[in-house]
């Protein structure tokens, strides 16, 4: 959305890859980033940060956190594709409020009851920003603008991704293996058809 964004919001804004050293080169590959680095290096001093963490690697905020001229204005936390366990994983970081409107968020809760806190580190929901687009612009322009957005991911996406189909039993059962034991390339999409691997089981 950055990189496309006809109304140029973002276009002083310089998107970092922070990676483990096992994926710098792929990160580079994508064209995505301005710049990549490995988890072992320190943010740049003298500039603003927003971090969007998919990891879930605790100690990379902490670390950066500490260091003076480091300025992370906002954590948004997605995942924890790292598998990182709960003791050193990035929700261990969280402030009181972060937790308790993390919670409130979860739950349900209505946005008004927690929208006057303002932690440092938030869970990225993803619906809380789907319903404030649909309430700004509507049912269809939401629905326009996710095709529009989906579509040239999609198309950027083919000059760096591949697609593993696994439409049998014994692929799908080979992807999971591979998914486990971490053996599946950044690189690399699966798509499970699960309906055309049991369809001889009628």
């Amino acid at each position: 959305y950055m990189k496309n964004d006809p109304e140029k919001t973002f276009e002083n804004t310089k998107i970092v890859g922070y990676t483990s050293p096992s994926n710098m080169e792929f990160c580079k590959k994508t064209g995505i980033f301005d710049d990549v680095l490995s988890y072992d290096d320190i943010l740049p001093s003298s500039k603003k940060y927003v971090m969007i963490d998919v990891a879930g690697r605790g100690d990379i905020y902490t670390k950066n956190e500490k260091e003076p001229g480091v300025d992370i204005l906002k954590l948004l936390v997605i995942g924890n594709s790292s598998g990182t366990d709960d003791k050193h994983g990035t929700f261990a970081t969280f402030s009181y409020y972060a937790t308790v409107k993390m919670l409130m968020a979860m739950m349900g809760l209505p946005p008004w009851i927690h929208s006057w806190m303002k932690p440092t580190q938030e869970i990225y929901l993803a619906w809380e920003d789907m319903a404030v687009m649909k309430k700004e612009w509507g049912d269809d322009k939401l629905k326009k603008v996710q095709k529009e957005y989906s579509l040239a991911f999609c198309k950027f996406a083919k000059k760096w991704m591949t697609i593993r189909e696994a439409n049998t039993e014994q692929d799908i059962q080979r992807a999971f293996t591979d998914i486990l034991e971490g053996s599946v390339p950044p690189s690399e999409t699966i798509v499970l058809d699960v309906a055309t691997a049991v369809a001889h089981r009628k």
